[in-house]
């Protein structure tokens, strides 16, 4: 069936018409979704496992408009003052139009990865920031974004670290000291805790670990001895402690 010129003309009105109405009904959706509290974002949580620091965001989604919302995702980044200690991103579904989506992002990064930027988040409490940007399209046309900043204050997993009450046993080639620090931070630390002793030409003297599941809030102390080498003792040696492969404290002890 052939189509007349005035066929084809009304195709044409009806394809401009379609063209010019889109972009102010996805407006209008996008206005729909605007309104109340169809949209959000709401308070980090923070855990730690394997290694890997986890945070938990919830966010919902009421799609009140006329357009499915897509491609959405929410990123976050984590600032000290002006540093960004980490970037992340996670992806959401897609909404179909009239239906709501509540969900929890959950974005994991290394250990070393974030106190590599900043180690003294290892053993000092700080103030950070914690930006999250949700970002999706409406009728594949109109992007949108909404952003919150939640202040959020670190706690410290090795808060005060400290080294103390050392003493050297030449006779069985034995240093021992205390250990101990406060776990501020929002999870339990669990993992080994590498202990190394090396003499001043940075030579491995001695070494041992000890596995390490300390809840958040609580203290720890522990009374360690480590076997020397004592052909590489040196008057000044130095302690130093690693955790998940990262150096968090160093001290020099003369002897």
């Amino acid at each position: 069936m052939r189509l007349t010129i005035k066929a084809l003309g009304w195709i044409i009105i009806l394809l401009w018409i379609i063209t010019l109405t889109l972009p102010f009904s996805a407006a209008l959706s996008l206005l729909k979704l605007a309104e109340g509290r169809n949209l959000g974002v709401q308070e980090p949580t923070f855990t730690f496992s394997n290694g890997n620091i986890s945070i938990t965001m919830p966010v919902y989604i009421n799609n009140t408009g006329f357009y499915d919302i897509t491609e959405a995702n929410v990123k976050i980044r984590i600032w000290k003052e002006n540093v960004a200690i980490a970037d992340m991103l996670a992806s959401l579904p897609e909404i179909p139009a009239g239906q709501m989506v509540n969900a929890s992002c959950t974005f994991t990064t290394n250990f070393r990865e974030i106190f590599q930027k900043d180690r003294t988040l290892l053993t000092k409490d700080a103030n950070l920031n914690v930006n999250a940007t949700l970002r999706f399209q409406v009728a594949h046309l109109i992007a949108f974004s909404i952003a919150r900043v939640f202040p959020t204050q670190w706690g410290a997993p090795f808060h005060n670290l400290t080294v103390y009450g050392e003493t050297y046993n030449s006779t069985g080639h034995v240093l021992s000291f205390y250990i101990s620090f406060n776990n501020h931070a929002f999870f339990s630390i669990s993992g080994f805790l590498t202990v190394g002793i090396f003499n001043s030409a940075g030579e491995t003297v001695g070494m041992t670990s000890m596995d390490l599941n300390v809840p958040y809030g609580v203290s720890f102390m522990e009374f360690v001895e480590v076997a020397v080498d004592p052909s590489k003792m040196t008057g000044d040696i130095y302690v130093r402690l690693f955790f998940a492969d990262l150096e968090v404290f160093e001290r020099m002890i003369r002897l």
